[in-house]
Formats: C-alpha cells, sequence, structure tokens
C-alpha cells in the first residue's frame, strides 16, 4: 500500500492517495444506516429490562448484540443468550419491514450517504477476468440472520463475496479477530487493506490487526475516531472515491480521500482488545 498526504494549510482538507489490496468495511453506521430501526429495538428492550435508554445508546454501537446484553443485562443466564439475540436482531428486521411496509415511521434501512456511489465504482470498475479480485468486503458485529437481511434492506448493492459476520468470530470488535479474518478471507496482508468505520471500537480493531482505517463522522464525534486511532477522518463515504487499473490479480485498486485534518491536541490510540 502506499500513501502521500499533501502539506495543507492548518485545518485544510487532506488530499489522500492510497492505494489498496481490499476495502473491509463495517456494516452499520457505514454502508447502511439502521440506526432508527436498531434504536426503536434498544428503547424496547430497555423498557422491557429496565435499563436506561439513554446511557445504552452512549456505548452500544459498534459492539455485537451477545456483548452488549452480557454488559447491560447481565441477569439473562449464558444459556438464555443466544435466543434474546434472535429476539433482539429479529425485532429490528421487523422494524425495518413495518417501515417498508408503511406501519410505523421510526425504523426505516437505508443506504449511507455516498455508500451506492462507492460501491458501484469499485464493482463496476473491476476486471472481469477470473482471476480478478472483489475489492472491497463487510466485517460487522451483526449475526448473519440480521446482518443479510439488513442489507439488502438498504439497497446500498447486491452482497460482496466477502461477509463477515460477528457470529463466526471468535472475538468481537475491538479484538483485531474480525478484521484480520476479513483479510483472510481476501487473501491479503491486513496491511494491504483499508477498514472504513463509524465506531471507535471498530477503529480500534482495524488498528489492531494492522490495516489502515478510515474513520466516519456519521455515528460518532470526528474527535473520537482520532482518539481511537484512525489515519484518516471523512464526513461520510461522499468523500471518498474508487478507481481500477490494470487487469488480473496484478490490478490496483486506489482511493481518493478528501480526509480531515487531525487536531493537534489528540493523542492517537494504537488500537488493541477492550
Amino acid at each position: 500500500m502506499s500513501s502521500t498526504t499533501p502539506s495543507p494549510e492548518a485545518n485544510a482538507a487532506l488530499e489522500i492517495s492510497c492505494d489498496v489490496h481490499t476495502v473491509l468495511f463495517d456494516m452499520d453506521g457505514t454502508l447502511i444506516d439502521s440506526t432508527p430501526a436498531v434504536n426503536a429495538t434498544w428503547r424496547e428492550t430497555c423498557d422491557r429490562f429496565g435499563l436506561d435508554y439513554d446511557e445504552v445508546l452512549k456505548t452500544c454501537h459498534g459492539w455485537r448484540t451477545i456483548e452488549n446484553l452480557a454488559r447491560f443485562v447481565p441477569s439473562i443466564p449464558a444459556a438464555d443468550m443466544p435466543k434474546e439475540v434472535t429476539i433482539f436482531e429479529g425485532r429490528i428486521s421487523e422494524i425495518a419491514q413495518d417501515c417498508l411496509d408503511g406501519k410505523r415511521q421510526d425504523g426505516r434501512i437505508d443506504a449511507m450517504p455516498g455508500a451506492k456511489e462507492l460501491l458501484r465504482d469499485i464493482s463496476a470498475g473491476r476486471s472481469e477476468s477470473p482471476t480478478r479480485r472483489a475489492g472491497w468486503a463487510i466485517v460487522t458485529s451483526a449475526t448473519a440472520a440480521y446482518a443479510h437481511v439488513g442489507f439488502a434492506s438498504s439497497r446500498v448493492s447486491a452482497p460482496p463475496e466477502i461477509f463477515i459476520t460477528g457470529d463466526i468470530c471468535a472475538r468481537g470488535k475491538p479484538d483485531p479477530f474480525p478484521y484480520l479474518l476479513g483479510a483472510e478471507k481476501a487473501l491479503a496482508p491486513p496491511q494491504q487493506c483499508v477498514v472504513v468505520e463509524d465506531a471507535p471500537a471498530g477503529v480500534r480493531s482495524g488498528k489492531a490487526s494492522g490495516a489502515r482505517v478510515l474513520g466516519l463522522c456519521t455515528t460518532h464525534s470526528e474527535r473520537s475516531m482520532w482518539e481511537a486511532g484512525a489515519d484518516w477522518v471523512v464526513q461520510d463515504l461522499r468523500d471518498v472515491s474508487a478507481k481500477w487499473q490494470g487487469d488480473g490479480p496484478a490490478a490496483k485498486l486506489t482511493l481518493k480521500i478528501a480526509s480531515k485534518a487531525a487536531p493537534t491536541d489528540v493523542t492517537q490510540t494504537t488500537g488493541g482488545k477492550a
């Protein structure tokens, strides 16, 4: 991977050009906006278990459902946890479907700004030779049962060839395991991948895997992205474009990133386990 960073004036955008083997995208808050459906599900869950909804929302994004439920509702027996995860993630899909059917207005799942265009550029611009590589993959904390339905509901793109879900990961974000698995499936060293994330836990996971990380300000603050260790930060995927050059396994995928400038008073972390 190569990158070039011009010398901008203070607070100006950095025009980054980065060659990458595979882009590893988080899903929720990065490619699709399921926040309304997820938050509606959390409101119901908080009412059910007597939790503080506002406090839960401060830290729940970016973690697997099984880890969130274990943290917030430790009274759930371990034997019942798989069932509770299924109930929670199934309810997200039900709420999203109710919105599509016109039964409610507060839980749609839509494409995030710029996601359709970026995935189209990566997918449409790649070689059609038998040795072509996909160029992108999804690495999400969601279970497969929800992730595939949620992604399809957003209509952002056809699903990727590589779709890593939380239930096939031995450890979840911020542990590096999910992104290491994504890079392995893409047949790429993590150092040749770019992780795209909207949550500090995901940023730390990507950094700990050895990948470079692009943070989005779609769910959390710009500052929290820098503090988690992001290499670059943009508002959303409208600030990113992609272009292929060449053919076959030697084809080069280049990202153009209009990154924000890092604040001088932020100490970046290097990722790792929580």
